[in-house]
């Protein structure tokens, strides 16, 4: 790493200090403790996710670092500095520099083979999985348990590039926790194909259950192998669950905890988006029992992405560790305010990207009609208002501090 390198990250590191410690983020800290740990009157907190368009937040002029570490360093603290220059909303600007462990991850024995697709942006979201599994019960026998590894070498040259250079100014914070192999049915899609998988369940239901024992069993060898190699960190506070929502709770670390993070310390997340067109009961034959058994390995959890939860809140109910509940544009708002109202579990409102991402103008009364909706129906509830899956600003992400700000005066009124 370069002198210029060093400097330039020593003063990106001293903007992020100055900001972390500030009254606003303190402020901010204790509305999302409140938001997590009481059962109903904080005011719903506003985040709108930025990863889909990190190139049009971050100029890439912004990047001047040479040193491959150094990059990465540089490129994480100005992300934290532009989301909240430009965008404003609820994220918390943190006082240390996370570093999540790198993990290598073998699911299935083979490379899932993907074909991707570009969109007229240049980006790459699309894809279709070139699937292994036609038959289960035929092609079973291709499936491996779970393998995985810690890349210790490059996680500690990435820690020892940020002590050495803003140690002293941000403290360095190894983070990490099993993810991906805790969706089932989004792992299974990576094998086969959603028809296939629908069609089992009435051709040959003895299969389906053989394979998803099997995802279950791969997932508890990662979140096992997390435990094991001392690499998790307790996540009960200001560190991003990934999806945009903060895990702050006093329910975690665990009665017994001495300091090593065991797997009933953590909060972690889970879904089921692919089961979205099928019964509850159905789901609760052939994933519930499952999605209980995994649910039962750690401390608590946030359930759902996009699916509409409300046809099977019934059966997810009776996972009693759920803290955090997913609603979508396609999820009865009504019925998930009358369950979730004075329960403690957050009602995590995804917000309709086409409000904000995918016009070039903001619609914003009818982001504000929307809003006021959902404030109407969740009353009572402690709610967070999410923004993800936006995929491009048309170049102009400034316009997502106008969208913030709808949003909290229709929480104001």
């Amino acid at each position: 790493m370069t002198t210029n390198d060093k400097n330039r990250l020593r003063s990106l590191a001293q903007r992020q200090r100055e900001l972390a410690y500030s009254p606003q983020m303190e402020a901010l800290r204790s509305r999302y403790w409140e938001l997590n740990t009481k059962k109903s009157g904080t005011l719903p907190t506003v985040r709108i996710e930025t990863a889909g368009f990190a190139n049009e937040l971050i100029p890439q002029s912004e990047c001047q670092c040479t040193d491959k570490f150094a990059r990465l360093i540089e490129n994480q603290i100005l992300y934290y500095l532009y989301h909240y220059s430009i965008v404003g909303d609820d994220q918390l600007v943190p006082k240390t520099f996370q570093i999540r462990w790198r993990v290598n991850v073998d699911y299935f024995g083979f490379p899932v083979s993907r074909t991707t697709g570009t969109a007229a942006n240049g980006s790459q979201l699309g894809y279709r999985v070139d699937h292994a599994i036609n038959s289960i019960a035929e092609d079973f026998h291709k499936l491996k348990p779970l393998k995985a590894s810690v890349d210790r070498e490059f996680t500690g040259r990435l820690r020892a590039a940020a002590e050495e250079s803003i140690g002293d100014l941000l403290p360095v914070e190894m983070t990490g926790w099993p993810a991906l192999a805790t969706f089932l049915t989004r792992q299974l899609l990576d094998l086969m194909s959603m028809e296939n998988f629908y069609l089992a369940m009435m051709d040959s239901p003895d299969d389906v259950h053989r394979l998803m024992e099997y995802l279950l069993q791969n997932a508890l060898i990662l979140m096992n192998f997390w435990e094991s190699e001392g690499i998790m960190s307790v996540n009960n506070g200001e560190t991003d669950l990934q999806n945009s929502t903060y895990p702050f709770t006093d329910k975690l670390p665990a009665p017994g905890f001495s300091g090593r993070p065991r797997l009933i310390d953590m909060y972690l997340r889970t879904d089921s988006q692919e089961t979205v067109g099928i019964s509850p009961e159905m789901f609760a034959e052939f994933c519930l029992p499952y999605y209980k058994r995994l649910c039962a390995m750690a401390g608590l959890w946030y359930y759902g992405c996009c699916e509409p939860v409300h046809p099977i809140w019934e059966q997810l109910s009776a996972i009693p560790n759920i803290k955090k509940v997913s609603i979508s544009k396609w999820c009865n708002e009504e019925i998930m305010g009358q369950h979730l109202r004075n329960s403690g579990i957050i009602y995590t409102r995804k917000l309709d990207a086409v409000f904000a991402g995918l016009d070039k103008e903001i619609d914003a009364e009818g982001l504000a009609r929307y809003v006021r909706t959902t404030m109407k129906k969740a009353q009572g509830c402690q709610i967070e208002f999410i923004y993800r899956e936006i995929p491009t600003t048309y170049g102009n992400p400034g316009k997502l501090k106008t969208v913030t700000d709808i949003i909290r005066r229709e929480i104001n009124r």
